[in-house]
């Protein structure tokens, strides 16, 4: 299981802003069926996962430093983030079945 990691004043404002501690959003990391996106938008390659975790799908943006996932927010997932999901998971569980 990976090593995660976060800045507590952040964790505390996304807990304000949209109800979900850094603590609970690194469950995600534990779906198999998880997407992976990844952006340069802010100077740094910064990821952003969707999937499941306590029975949510969920949004999560990260950035990996050497062997540590440093959490950088968290959410629920936007409705065009939930229907990729899902496809997602659906293609997946067909190519299992085969």
């Amino acid at each position: 299981m990976p090593n995660f990691d976060w800045d507590p004043n952040k964790n505390k404002s996304n807990q304000e802003k949209h109800k979900i501690a850094f603590e609970d959003a690194s469950d995600v990391f534990n779906d198999k069926n998880r997407l992976e996106y990844v952006s340069d938008k802010q100077g740094e390659t910064r990821y952003l996962t969707v999937g499941k975790a306590f029975q949510a799908i969920i949004s999560v943006v990260y950035t990996p430093i050497n062997l540590i996932i440093r959490i950088i927010s968290a959410r629920r997932a936007s409705q065009d983030e939930r229907r990729a999901y899902l496809s997602n998971k659906l293609t997946s569980k067909e190519d299992d079945e085969s």
